[in-house]
């Protein structure tokens, strides 16, 4: 198995930033200001990610680590149903995918998992690659899949000009010389969203060298804004107005430098009114200025005007935060702010030596152990991955509520509500 995810290198110009980085040839020259810091939503990803990894190449299922602790970086977490079904159905697809060349043609196709790639034969002007989590070539079809699995719920990744997975391709290209290829397959398998289902785009090898083109001239851009920013001398001034030529928001979800960037801070409180740049821009005012009170009904299209500011505000407010909590872990002080501790739940100190001496307290074993049914996924472990199947009838996946989220964000269809719902209740 290869080294813990989280401890890999990352290049220069990673294929996961692609997006952002062309959007905003600054980006990178941002990031060198800011501390690597894995939130807990990557760390959880970065788990499922090794649980496929092991599984695909071991050739087991997800089920054989439900309950035991995974680690990534600072975070532990233990294996549950969710992590469990996130890496199985990303597992199937990959395995699916093989089998239904090999019942197609008769041969055996070839998988590569969490491959090192690198785009340096192509001579770009920053170090450029990544790591695929999943390369297929299917000789007989002429086609190289690459498969990514996200573990994210709260962004739904488009595998339609998707410029992670076209970097990954190019890096696969670029490392099997003489193989035919005529079609690139990129695929996203995100099981938390929607129905679960993966997605993918086809596009010929023709137009990604096209794509390739473009792509080495956003490289530049950012090699000349790293130049250009390496010169700055510490200026303020000087920094204003490289800021003012080089960033440009618009692909800033988990930028790094969201937090201190000023261009996301302009375009952030541009939704909002004066009184809110005030707030942020102004923070030795005595109090903030008090808006006037909202009007009592608002049209739904005026609503939907706001939460789309809202959303736009608190990812900005989010990353500042995120940015100071770091800054202040690495002991910068920040007036009037402090990092405390964070105290969790309780729990025993040593169980097996709580357990004795609860028993010695006269309590009843019901009283000490809580007994109840096991979950799908821990009465699937003790089936096996051959008798799993034996127990869909039982299961289902209830509706616990309803959230209310940008339709951009999800690829759910819309929920029926309260009226809709009761409506039906009365018909029965």
């Amino acid at each position: 198995m290869n080294a813990t995810h989280h401890l890999r290198g990352h290049s220069v110009w990673a294929a996961s930033a692609t997006a952002r980085n062309v959007t905003c040839a600054g980006a990178i020259a941002m990031e060198t200001m800011c501390e690597d810091k894995e939130t807990e939503a990557a760390a959880w990803g970065t788990c499922a990610h090794q649980i496929a990894e092991r599984c695909l190449r071991q050739s087991v299922d997800a089920v054989n680590w439900i309950d035991s602790i995974e680690c990534s970086g600072k975070f532990e977490f233990v294996v549950d149903e969710e992590m469990m079904n996130c890496s199985q159905i990303y597992i199937d697809y990959c395995r699916g995918r093989m089998a239904e060349y090999k019942a197609a043609t008769g041969q055996e196709a070839t998988m590569w998992i969490e491959q090192k790639l690198s785009l340096a034969s192509l001579g770009p002007p920053l170090e450029a690659g990544g790591t695929g989590d999943c390369g297929m070539h299917f000789p007989l079809w002429r086609m190289l899949e690459v498969v990514d699995l996200k573990g994210g719920r709260g962004v739904v990744v488009k595998a339609a000009g998707n410029m992670q997975e076209r970097t990954y391709a190019i890096g696969f290209l670029l490392s099997l010389a003489g193989v035919s290829v005529d079609t690139i397959r990129s695929t996203i398998v995100q099981p938390r969203v929607g129905d679960g289902k993966p997605t993918w785009e086809d596009i010929r090898v023709a137009d990604l060298i096209d794509w390739t083109v473009n792509l080495l001239a956003s490289m530049q851009k950012s090699r000349n804004a790293l130049d250009a920013f390496e010169a700055l001398d510490g200026s303020r001034i000087k920094f204003d107005e490289w800021a003012e030529q080089w960033l440009t928001p618009g692909a800033c979800l988990f930028c790094p430098a969201e937090g201190i960037c000023p261009k996301r801070r302009r375009e952030a409180l541009s939704i909002m009114g004066d009184t809110a740049k005030k707030w942020f821009e102004e923070p030795t005012t005595d109090a903030p200025l008090i808006v006037g009170n909202a009007p009592e009904i608002a049209a739904p299209e005026e609503v939907a005007h706001w939460l789309d500011g809202l959303e736009a505000l608190e990812a900005w407010i989010k990353a500042v935060r995120g940015y100071a909590h770091g800054a202040a872990e690495r002991g910068v002080e920040f007036p009037g702010w402090m990092i405390v501790d964070k105290i969790g739940n309780r729990r025993w100190s040593d169980e097996t030596d709580a357990i004795k001496k609860l028993c010695a307290m006269d309590l009843a074993e019901s009283q000490i152990w809580e007994k109840k049914l096991r979950s799908p996924a821990q009465i699937e472990k003790v089936l096996g991955a051959k008798r799993k199947a034996e127990i869909e009838p039982l299961v289902s996946r209830p509706v616990t509520g309803t959230n209310l989220v940008s339709a951009d964000k999800t690829t759910r269809p819309a929920a029926k509500g309260l009226a809709e719902r009761h409506h039906e209740t009365l018909e029965q």
